[in-house]
């Protein structure tokens, strides 16, 4: 057990927390029809952002693994075991040993993704565990619909588990999508196969034994690890699979969607990514919290959050008061060490995402002003947070997702042509506005074409909430009770009473 003094400030250091991970049993097998297994193949050289200490080397699932564990869930399925358990009371065990575990979990995931630790242990792993129990506990609300019928006759709508559920899953916040999924599927009485991302599966396979031991039954659950374009793939093309639950990039969507087309038609849910427009508008009185609220929702976690507002859209008649109390609140997210738990922010994912983010960054400094001078990182994974004035709608910085804690600004003379420019990208997950006129606030809401739309705040949710956008940002919803859509059918059933 992880004492908690590992995670106090005062009793707390880099070394100590590097001492616990070195202590951790890693479990890097794939875990398949209750069990775990090993693979032919690895995936090496991986090295925490963190440190560049080196990661064991964790299973690489190809084709055939993947359908091994496909024809577990499937088999579990079918014989039903699955629907005739106390699902409630087992995914609440589940979230039960979460709590207990959650240092450990907190541990690895800092380690893989480079995430602060006090940031897992205080937020992402709590909200997991959140996700669960929430699934657990409001199934029930779910209910059959009755419809009009002729005399003699019931007609209704059930929802019924869909079969077996694919989820794929990404690795900017291991765990808490992997429990708005799954919740929902379990919950539902699917079985499923999850591959999460190579760049996050430590926390999922440790999950996976807890699993087992709250009473999942084998078979059920199963977690194939490996590469996208190798497991992910087989996964999202196997005839035996109902659905796939996705989270990732818009372009890997493209991809299922043709997959499902070729084989057997499987329903896809995916949630993608977006390039979230944060409006403040000629009527924002309160511009010093509005400042504050984009600097958290963007630079927070590196900007590796698919709904950050990496587009600020400000009306020219309060950009000269604004972006000054911007780059000040800004400079309260510069990275530190991830293992010290006094530090909110750590390192971009790896070195292929910091080179990514380099090359808009390099573009940036060609074709825009930049606002921000903050002394480079000590860890060179990381980057201080960028503020681009000046910056072309039409440009990359403007319209493509770049996944790390760089904001371009526009300008709009009006509001109308602020909602313009909010619009004009391909992508549709959030977007906010910051305005003290009522008028303003209602035609936002109305005319932004964005999943999630905020009115003088961002990034507020709940378990209630569903969330998921439009266009290039995907369709389909996480949470809610919305997200049992995704892993049901509904089935039409007329009864005729006996003479």
């Amino acid at each position: 057990m992880i004492p908690i003094s590992l995670f106090e400030t005062a009793h707390s250091s880099v070394e100590f927390v590097s001492r616990a991970i070195s202590a951790l049993r890693i479990e890097k097998r794939a875990f398949i029809d209750g069990q775990y297994c090993d693979t032919e193949l690895s995936i090496e050289g991986k090295c925490s952002p963190v440190d560049g200490q080196a990661i064991p080397g964790v299973a690489s699932c190809d084709a055939a693994m993947v359908g091994r564990a496909v024809a577990a869930a499937r088999r579990s399925y079918d014989l039903g075991v699955w629907r005739r358990c106390d699902r409630r009371s087992i995914l609440l065990r589940l979230a039960d040993s979460m709590q207990g575990m959650r240092g450990e979990l907190a541990l690895l995931d800092c380690l893989e993704t480079g995430r602060a630790l006090q940031n897992y242990y205080y937020d992402s792993i709590p909200k997991a565990i959140d996700a669960l129990r929430w699934f657990a506990e409001n199934y029930v609300r779910l209910r059959d619909e009755s419809l009009s019928a002729p005399s003699g006759v019931v007609a209704r709508i059930v929802r019924q588990p869909i079969g077996v559920a694919g989820l794929i899953t990404p690795w900017n916040d291991p765990l808490v999508p992997v429990m708005w999924k799954l919740g929902a599927a379990l919950m539902m009485g699917n079985s499923v196969v999850l591959k999460p991302s190579e760049y996050s599966s430590l926390s999922v396979l440790r999950v996976a034994q807890l699993a087992m031991e709250a009473g999942v039954p084998a078979g059920v659950l199963n977690v194939v690890p490996g590469l996208g374009a190798i497991a992910g793939a087989a996964l999202a093309q196997h005839p035996d699979v109902d659905v796939i639950g996705f989270t990732g990039s818009s372009e890997t969507a493209g991809q299922i969607l043709q997959f499902s087309g070729r084989t057997n038609l499987k329903r896809v849910e995916a949630e993608c990514g977006g390039k979230s427009a944060f409006l403040v508008t000629g009527r924002c009185q309160r511009l010093r919290e509005a400042a504050e609220c984009l600097a958290e929702n963007l630079f927070y976690n590196q900007g590796q959050i698919c709904s950050a507002p990496s587009r600020l859209i400000i009306e020219r008649s309060v950009r000269s008061q604004f972006l000054p109390l911007l780059v000040s609140a800004a400079g309260g997210y510069l990275p530190g060490h991830a293992f010290d738990v006094s530090c909110r922010i750590g390192s971009l994912v790896s070195r292929r995402q910091r080179e990514r983010v380099q090359s808009y960054l390099d573009e940036g400094a060609r074709t825009a002003t930049q606002l921000t001078a903050f002394s480079a990182p000590l860890n060179p994974l990381a980057v201080a947070p960028v503020i681009f004035d000046e910056v072309d709608p039409g440009s990359r910085l403007a319209q493509e997702e770049i996944f790390g804690p760089v904001l371009a600004v526009l300008t709009a003379d009006t509001f109308e042509q602020a909602i313009v420019l909010a619009n004009g990208t391909r992508f549709g997950l959030a977007a906010g506005v910051w305005t003290d006129c009522e008028d303003e606030a209602t035609r936002a809401v109305a005319e932004l074409r964005a999943g999630i739309v905020h009115i003088n705040c961002y990034g507020e949710d709940t378990m209630e909430a569903p969330f998921g956008g439009m266009k290039a940002s995907g369709f389909g919803k996480d949470k809610s009770l919305l997200a049992f859509d995704g892993y049901s059918l509904l089935k039409t059933t007329w009864q005729r009473s006996l003479p």
